[in-house]
């Protein structure tokens, strides 16, 4: 009877035995491949790093070839459909677009925007700017969503941002706001927005960013102008605009959350070259962070100048110049890397002896922490079709225009007062 007894329980007992060992088995396999990955995105951030430091040592540019954007299909826009439709449900608020890059939106009636505003014309804590209302009506192409934000004002990191999105070439011209040429690209809430019909086409844009060229009839007397400006106490006037605003209008998250980031590559934001790429650079400096010997990608070296060199070039819309080299800009940068207060940043190396040409000329900005309107003394320009594409910054969606000192630049065709001056003589 024992010996039944035994007979009978060994089968059991195999299987428990048997399916223990397939879950320490698989848990071993997924720990090995986790480990291979990292190992291989490693390699490949190692290969990318020399082989673009190589070209830099050659002066030799590698901007982005393609558009870091690609257009999702129908599962992808069903399951963002899905899962934003049982968001709204569950917390009660309206249902939006869910808008994804490559979608035709019309921008809203000033009237309907308007009604989506707080009283200091916000919504979400993110204020409309008035030089957005001449786009009102217009039907445009969405850029990319954004679902973060970097923080230049409190250096508080990526910040979570919902609901939000970039439309195409659309950016702020500085017209309410003390005449600032950031540049900086419009953030636009989904609310301020609607799918355009399916035979609609976008506002014809050529070159490589817009600035509205016309006022909305509604801002001549400065309704919204007076919600983007305050006199302090000490007669210094402030201005609210977007970038301003960042804090206010977002909320902290994670660097190391990786749905940030599979939410970049999944709702189209990223195309899968570029985000291996990203993601290989950033993982290759974190083991070689942990491997405690400090170099990492990008490097830039400094020649401790305790003042920052100077150049004037007169650049003005239209001119070409060439990007000098890594090796002649790094010359030029003081402690910080910085040319009198500028900052020279990683994202630049990548057009490090490419030509280009001037989009506008820069001589005031707003300072973001501070909200004040400053003048340059020394000029910057913003070179046409050159932006930073988040590569290093977990793929923000930003797309801010770079500013660069003369001195990094050499001019490749003659201004054309030379070439009316040399035409006299």
């Amino acid at each position: 009877m024992l010996g039944g007894v035994v007979l009978r329980a060994l089968p059991g007992g195999a299987s428990r035995l048997s399916l223990a060992g397939w879950l320490v088995a698989g848990s071993g396999a997924l720990l090995l491949l986790a480990v291979a990955g990292l190992a291989t995105l490693t390699v490949i951030g190692g290969v990318i790093a020399l082989r673009r430091h190589g070209l830099e040592a050659l002066g030799r540019s590698y901007p982005p070839r393609q558009r870091r954007e690609w257009k999702p299909g129908l599962t992808v826009r069903a399951v963002h459909w899905g899962i934003r439709s049982a968001g709204a449900t569950l917390s009660g608020t309206p249902r939006r677009p869910a808008l994804l890059p490559y979608d035709l939106v019309e921008v809203r009636s000033l009237e309907e925007i308007q009604e989506t505003l707080d009283a200091h014309g916000k919504l979400e804590g993110l204020p409309f700017m008035p030089e957005m209302a001449a786009s009102c009506g217009e039907q445009h192409r969405v850029l990319r969503r954004v679902e973060k934000i970097y923080d230049y004002v409190t250096q508080t990191g990526l910040r979570r941002i919902r609901d939000t999105v970039l439309l195409e070439r659309l950016r702020c011209d500085g017209r309410y706001h003390g005449g600032c040429q950031a540049c900086c690209h419009l953030l636009w809430k989904e609310a301020w927005l609607k799918r355009a019909s399916a035979n609609g086409r976008p506002v014809a844009n050529p070159g490589g960013f817009r600035l509205p060229g016309r006022s909305h009839p509604a801002f001549r007397e400065g309704a919204l102008q007076r919600l983007v400006t305050r006199v302090e106490g000490d007669g210094d006037v402030r201005y609210v605009c977007q970038m301003t605003e960042v804090a206010r209008a977002s909320t902290r998250m994670s660097w190391n959350d990786p749905r940030h980031y599979l939410r970049d590559l999944f709702l189209g934001n990223v195309r899968l070259v570029p985000f291996v790429v990203g993601v290989s650079i950033r993982v290759f400096n974190r083991v070689q962070m942990r491997l405690g010997n400090g170099v990492v990608y990008p490097h830039l070296a400094t020649t401790g100048l305790n003042t920052s060199p100077h150049e004037v070039l007169d650049l003005r819309p239209g001119d070409t110049v060439r990007v000098r080299a890594k090796q002649e800009i790094e010359r030029t940068l003081t402690v910080g890397y910085r040319n009198r207060g500028l900052w020279f940043d990683a994202e630049m190396l990548r057009f490090c002896g490419g030509e280009y040409r001037v989009a506008r000329r820069v001589q005031t900005l707003i300072a973001e922490k501070s909200g004040k309107l400053i003048s340059l003394s020394s000029p910057c320009v913003i070179l046409d079709g050159v932006t930073a594409s988040g590569e290093y910054l977990a793929f923000c969606p930003q797309n801010e225009s770079i500013l660069w000192r003369e001195i990094w630049l050499e001019r490749e065709s003659p201004a054309p007062r030379d070439e009316a001056r040399a035409a006299l003589q």
